[in-house]
């Protein structure tokens, strides 16, 4: 469910690395980093070669950038939905995972928005340098969400930074950056009697991706959370009941 790649001034990240993020992150990518003391930030909804002149452009500029790769969960698959969200004029972040938060029946938008609405855009303009605000914020979405902000100095911060992975300098919040790439991915509704719009599978047809986790799993090892409507494995399924 979703990558957040973070590449810190002086790493650069493979592109064959962020086509892994794409390829198993198929909803929509966007990107920001700072350039003349404004937070820039694009998406992409469909071509990962036009993604990647996003990215290259964002090279040229003197910036940490911070990237999001999403799967959706909740809200459509559009723009309005990818990632990044701005908080005010000064903080824009991404979101990794799923917030025990009610979404609204056929919402327009997700529940990272819905939180982000609801709470954030009510906090003070500098939280992030509040470790009080940033140490209750990421006791609030539990250590199962990975939150990243960026600045207008174009510094990040990480919510739940130790659940993510350091990789030749580069922060992932989650392992989907080493998959292969896939010709064409499997969505829960492929196993819930809706037709398969494409027939050429690049993995087994009886395993599939967690929405919780992002991990391949046997389809045996599987559920279909009706809450959320998303597949998800065993573990992750139990710990979401747990927080239900």
């Amino acid at each position: 469910m979703c990558i957040i790649a973070i590449q810190p001034l002086g790493v650069k990240i493979k592109e064959s690395t962020l086509k892994n993020c794409w390829d198993a992150n198929k909803d929509g990518a966007g990107i920001m980093y700072v350039e003349n003391g404004k937070i820039i930030v694009n998406k992409e909804m469909h071509s990962f070669n036009e993604f990647m002149k996003l990215k290259k452009h964002a090279d040229k500029v003197h910036s940490n950038i911070v990237m999001h790769f999403r799967i959706a969960t909740s809200g459509g698959i559009n723009d309005r939905n990818c990632h990044p969200f701005r908080i005010n004029n000064d903080l824009y972040f991404c979101h990794n995972g799923i917030l025990d938060i009610d979404v609204p029946l056929n919402s327009n938008i997700n529940d990272t928005q819905i939180f982000n609405n609801s709470f954030m855009k009510g906090l003070p303009d500098n939280f992030v340098q509040n470790d009080t605000i940033m140490g209750l914020l990421e006791y609030t979405i539990g250590n199962r969400n990975k939150f990243v902000f960026m600045d207008a100095t174009g510094q990040f911060y990480i919510l739940n930074e130790n659940v993510g992975k350091w990789d030749n300098g580069a922060w992932f919040s989650n392992e989907s950056y080493k998959r292969q790439s896939y010709s064409y991915y499997p969505t829960k509704w492929d196993f819930y009697g809706k037709e398969k719009k494409n027939e050429k599978y690049s993995i087994e047809d009886n395993f599939e991706y967690c929405e919780s986790c992002n991990e391949v799993h046997s389809l045996d090892n599987m559920v279909h959370d009706s809450y959320f409507d998303m597949l998800l494995c065993t573990k992750c399924s139990e710990w979401i009941l747990e927080e239900k």
